[in-house]
């Protein structure tokens, strides 16, 4: 936590329900915030009503948050910028705010709370940062990941998360920061790792949301889990992770959320593919995104390019985007050759 005596501001870039919720959840702490909408509208109505109805229901939003859409507006120099927004967004975002941030003499850190893979480069999103930041702020990028279902965060039951980055002094002072007596962070340096993990789960969510959509039971969801999780591993480690992150907190400490919580954007995505919809028209209906979609074409890719068999992304890949049928897949999966466990 910065000196209490000092002011210190918050940016954060995306008033969905993450960046809104973690938006009240600083605030609450005291700390001055700063809540960037990409619609003016929707930014003057927050200000105004003092609620994000669209992304966060009826959770309030404290007086020291600004919601805004203009930069004009904002007159302060924040310490901390965070952006939430979705990850094939993020480079256009990072454009539009490049030279406001080089223009931050006091700016400590710019962190990025979203998960996947850029569409397209296939670049992880601190990739990304770092290929667009200006030069002085490459240095002090940082992730958040873990099992952070922001309903229930924004209702204060207990979660934990965990927050990476490269530069031992951005983490020094992101973990006091960040936490609350209801959100507990921890720090991990192996920031491949973390990020696979956090975007790579949703895949392993996609197929759990077909799972429930074919009416089948804990067992194959208990599965697809323990094998998910063997194949995030397995696709981590050859990036260059370390394989004791994907035990933990962002590996499967958000696996398992994300494909257990009803809330979960990607277990539903993969639930009405199961149930007969189109890939493309289930994520043109969702208006959050199911980072799973664009995530499991990237690490198909990806695992291809590198040799590494993962044969649950195979068939989800199959499904989203060969048209392949949910219940052939799965008869693909049990009938693959006798191996061992690991």
């Amino acid at each position: 936590m910065p000196n209490t005596g000092q002011k210190f501001d918050i940016m954060i870039i995306g008033a969905g329900s993450w960046g809104t919720t973690l938006s009240v959840m600083l605030a609450e702490k005291g700390l001055h915030v700063y809540l960037w909408a990409r619609n003016e509208q929707r930014a003057k109505q927050i200000q105004k009503m003092r609620e994000n109805k669209r992304y966060t229901e009826e959770l309030r939003l404290p007086s020291k948050v600004m919601a805004f859409n203009d930069l004009k507006e904002v007159k302060a120099c924040p310490d901390l910028v965070i952006f939430a927004v979705p990850s094939h967004a993020l480079r256009e975002v990072v454009g539009h705010f490049y030279a406001y941030l080089d223009d931050l003499p006091k700016l400590k850190a710019a962190l990025n709370v979203a998960k996947g893979f850029e569409t397209g480069t296939n670049l992880r999103l601190s990739e990304v940062m770092a290929d667009t930041l200006p030069a002085r702020i490459k240095s002090k990028v940082a992730v958040l990941s873990g099992p952070n279902i922001s309903s229930e965060i924004g209702k204060k039951l207990p979660s934990v998360s965990t927050v990476s980055s490269k530069n031992n002094h951005v983490l020094h002072l992101l973990q006091p920061l960040l936490s609350t007596d209801y959100f507990r962070v921890y720090t991990n340096a192996d920031l491949v790792g973390v990020e696979i993990g956090g975007a790579v789960k949703n895949i392993i969510a996609i197929a759990s949301g077909i799972s429930d959509g074919l009416g089948y039971g804990t067992n194959t969801k208990a599965s697809l889990v323990t094998r998910g999780l063997y194949e995030i591993t397995k696709f981590g480690t050859s990036m260059g992770a370390r394989m004791q992150t994907f035990a933990g907190i962002s590996g499967m400490g958000d696996l398992i959320t994300t494909c257990f919580s009803p809330h979960s954007r990607n277990r539903l995505f993969g639930q009405k593919v199961a149930l007969g919809q189109k890939p493309d028209h289930v994520q043109q209906s969702m208006f959050m995104v199911a980072e799973g979609f664009n995530t499991t074409l990237a690490v198909y890719k990806l695992a291809q390019n590198m040799g590494v068999s993962m044969p649950i992304t195979e068939c989800i890949h199959d499904i989203l985007y060969q048209q392949a049928d949910p219940q052939n897949s799965v008869s693909r999966l049990m009938n693959r050759k006798f191996k061992s466990e690991i």
